[in-house]
């Protein structure tokens, strides 16, 4: 098989396996502890940017900006009433006007807005499906038959930003996993070259018996596979506690489009898998390596 574990025991014997004492798991821990970071960091933008275009995207906020409060209050109640004939709309409500004041009280400061100014009346229209632009003209229509002075505010508009942020991210993310797996890849070369000097002569003896450089090769990749599988485990670990302790500080910050965000159920397979991913990955690399150096020796 390609990526030969099990070996007799005399064969085992041949190279110590040494596993804590040597560096080769803990580097592997620390690269795989990063990984599994980015990983997560990856798995929560994902979610996050999708349950931002789920939530809002369908969404359309109408602005009524009307000075007398009763024309206002008459205008939202009027365009509340037409909107619920429209079939592609889900739901309507109107926005009482404590909560708006809520919602400018910390841009505006409290004094401001006691003072006589103009607050405009809100109300939450979500679409069914994300509204195009067909839609959207038909919605100021039927809404400027009643309030010629209201706005449309898509959500979809201005969260294009946000999106193509957490693309971005997410692209840094995956950018940051591979420089990792080329540096574990790096380390366990250097790892397999430094063990191959070390046991040159037991090597020289297996080929007089009849040995062949792939029995050789088993050898340094039963012992790479161990020492990645401990390695990842420790770092599998790790990531969790960092992970489960940094969502209970983000879920302490309040609503919001990232605290919102979480991991996924497909997101924990995904996990799971990176150890044992970057463990073939890592065997692959000493079966390599091995194989490669006793080519140019003998």
């Amino acid at each position: 098989m390609l990526l030969d574990f099990a070996l007799p025991d005399h064969e085992r014997q041949l190279i110590p396996e040494g596993r804590i004492s040597g560096p080769m798991p803990w580097v592997i821990a620390i690269m795989m502890f990063l990984t599994l970071l980015s990983a997560i960091a990856g798995l929560l933008l994902v979610d996050a940017a999708q349950q931002g275009s789920d939530d809002l995207s369908s969404r359309i906020t109408v602005q009524i900006i009307e000075p007398d409060p009763s024309v206002r209050a008459a205008q939202r109640t009027a365009i509340s009433k037409a909107l619920q004939a429209n079939a592609d709309i889900e739901s309507i409500r109107a926005v009482p006007d404590a909560e708006v004041r809520d919602l400018l009280e910390p841009w505006l400061g409290g004094d401001i807005i006691d003072a006589d100014i103009a607050i405009p009346a809100l109300v939450d229209v979500t679409f069914k499906d994300r509204p195009d632009e067909k839609q959207i003209k038909a919605l100021r229509t039927a809404v400027r038959q009643f309030s010629p002075s209201a706005r449309i505010d898509s959500h979809a508009v201005w969260m294009a930003p946000y999106l193509q942020l957490m693309r971005a991210l997410l692209w840094l993310a995956a950018g940051v996993i591979f420089l990792l797996l080329l540096a574990t890849s790096a380390a366990v070369i250097l790892a397999v070259r430094s063990a191959l000097n070390t046991h040159r002569e037991t090597i020289n003896i297996m080929h007089m018996l009849g040995g062949t450089d792939i029995q050789a090769a088993r050898l340094f990749q039963r012992r790479v596979a161990l020492d990645s599988l401990l390695g990842g485990l420790i770092g599998f670990v790790a990531a969790l506690i960092i992970f489960w302790f940094l969502a209970g500080r983000f879920s302490a910050l309040g609503p919001g489009m990232l605290t919102s965000a979480s991991m996924p159920w497909y997101g924990w397979i995904i996990l799971a898998l990176i150890p044992l991913a970057v463990t073939g990955l890592a065997m692959l690399m000493a079966r390599w390596t091995v194989v490669s150096a006793l080519r140019k020796m003998l």
